[in-house]
C-alpha cells in the first residue's frame, strides 16, 4: 500500500557555537506563520506571559515548551512538525546566557534591538505543581524554560499593559535531526488535500489558516 509520512524535525543546537542557536527572545503580538525555523512563538493553545510586577515592570512567560510539535509548510506547501527536547530548550537557555544575550530584544523580530529590556529571572521548570510559574498562574509541563523581564522601555510597557504584546517568540539558527513517520496514506490523503485548499485560500487571514492548519494537525498521525 502506498504510504504518506509524516514529517518530523527535531530542532539541535550547538552550546560552543556562538553565532548560531538562539539569538533573541522577542515581544509579540501574534506573529505570523513562517515558513522557516526562525520564529516558533504562535500556537492554538499559546501560553502568553503576564505582567507579574507592575510597579516594577516585570513581564513573566514560557520562553520555549518541550515536545511541543509546531506545524510549518514547506515549499510545496506540505506540513512537516518541529519541535525542542527538554535537553535542548535547556541547552538554548544556557547559550543565551553564556554568551551574553539577555538584552538581545526586540518587538516583532523587527531588525531593531530595544534598550532598557532586560532578563532578571530565567529558569528550566523541574516540577509543574511546585514550581513559581504554577503560583504566577502558568501551566506548563516540566522542561519549560521561563522567563522574566524587567521592561524600562516606555514603548514596550505601553504594548504590555494595552495587551498589544501577548508573548515571547525566539529567533534563532538551529540544526535538524528529521524523524520519518510512515502512515498509510488513505488515512491522511483527505487531510493533505484539505491543507492545500487552506494555504491557496487567499481569502484566510493569517490567523484563520493557522486555525485550522492545526485543527487538521492535531488529527494526523
Amino acid at each position: 500500500m502506498k504510504e504518506d509520512k509524516k514529517i518530523i524535525v527535531e530542532l539541535l543546537i550547538d552550546v560552543e557555537d556562538r553565532e548560531n542557536g538562539l539569538d533573541i527572545i522577542s515581544f509579540v503580538s501574534d506573529p505570523a506563520i513562517q515558513s522557516n525555523f526562525q520564529y516558533f512563538s504562535k500556537q492554538k493553545k499559546k501560553v502568553e506571559f503576564k505582567a507579574t510586577d507592575n510597579e516594577k515592570r516585570i513581564v513573566t512567560g514560557p520562553a520555549m515548551i518541550p515536545n511541543q510539535e509546531i506545524i510549518r509548510l514547506d515549499a510545496q506547501d506540505k506540513p512537516y512538525f518541529v519541535f525542542f527536547t527538554p535537553e535542548t530548550v535547556e541547552k538554548c537557555q544556557e547559550s543565551f546566557a553564556k554568551f551574553g544575550k539577555t538584552k538581545s530584544t526586540n518587538l516583532e523580530h523587527s531588525e531593531s534591538n530595544l534598550t532598557d529590556t532586560t532578563v532578571v529571572e530565567s529558569w528550566i521548570v523541574n516540577d509543574s505543581e511546585n514550581d513559581k510559574s504554577n503560583s504566577l498562574g502558568f501551566d506548563v509541563p516540566k522542561g519549560t524554560w521561563m522567563i522574566s523581564y524587567k521592561v524600562d522601555n516606555d514603548e514596550v510597557w505601553e504594548k504590555v499593559k494595552n495587551g498589544e504584546a501577548l508573548g515571547f517568540s525566539i529567533e534563532g539558527m538551529f540544526s535538524e535531526k528529521i524523524i520519518q513517520m510512515s502512515v498509510e496514506q488513505n488515512e491522511n490523503e483527505d487531510a493533505y488535500e484539505t491543507i492545500k485548499a487552506i494555504v491557496s485560500n487567499d481569502s484566510l487571514s493569517e490567523d484563520e489558516m493557522f486555525d485550522k492548519l492545526s485543527e487538521i494537525a492535531s488529527k494526523l498521525k
